[in-house]
């Protein structure tokens, strides 16, 4: 069914390991704040299995497309884009990054923000986080409609639910 969907089929063998870490990853997208960490050398079938197990969950991925041109202007863009869509929109996402798209430090800097707080600090200019409470608020009243929020409580709904719809798999090699 993944193949007959997107531009680029897979050719896969599946055999008892590749169930496993089929199940093991999806069973990390289905959990509130689930990521992980896919450690093996090229070839291995890292990316095979998060594309096949974000498709099984009916996740949405994004994977930055790196060029020599991609620096510090395009990343913050990428991250302003799957925030939104995990934020504002609440698109279930698997953010996957391998250890070959991690041209600067600081993008491990922001993935570890991520990881640790559900955003990155300073990523969002006033007006652009102003939005951001705007497109939130409608969401949060339609929950409650009789209760009023702060613009802060509605950037920390933001941040939770950046958190409860993004996922990040990194997937690393162990051989330089």
């Amino acid at each position: 069914e993944y193949n007959n969907t997107h531009k680029t089929p897979m050719n896969l063998v599946i055999f008892r390991y590749f169930l496993e870490h089929l199940s093991r990853i999806c069973r990390c997208l289905k959990v509130f704040g689930g990521n992980a960490l896919l450690v093996g050398v090229g070839g291995s079938g890292r990316q095979s299995l998060t594309r096949l197990s974000s498709f099984m969950c009916n996740y949405k991925i994004f994977q930055p497309e790196i060029s020599k041109s991609y620096g510090m202007a395009e990343w913050k863009d990428d991250l302003k884009a799957l925030l939104l869509s995990a934020g504002v929109k609440g698109q279930p996402t698997v953010f996957l990054l391998t250890d070959a798209q991690i041209k600067m430090e600081s993008f491990l800097q922001d993935v570890d923000n991520l990881l640790n707080t559900g955003e990155v600090p300073n990523l969002f200019p006033p007006d652009e986080k102003q939005e951001i409470i705007e497109g939130v608020r409608a969401i949060a009243q339609q929950e409650d409609k009789s209760k009023e929020y702060s613009p802060m409580a509605l950037f920390a709904m933001f941040v939770n639910r950046c958190r409860e719809n993004l996922h990040i798999i990194l997937a690393f090699s162990p051989i330089d």
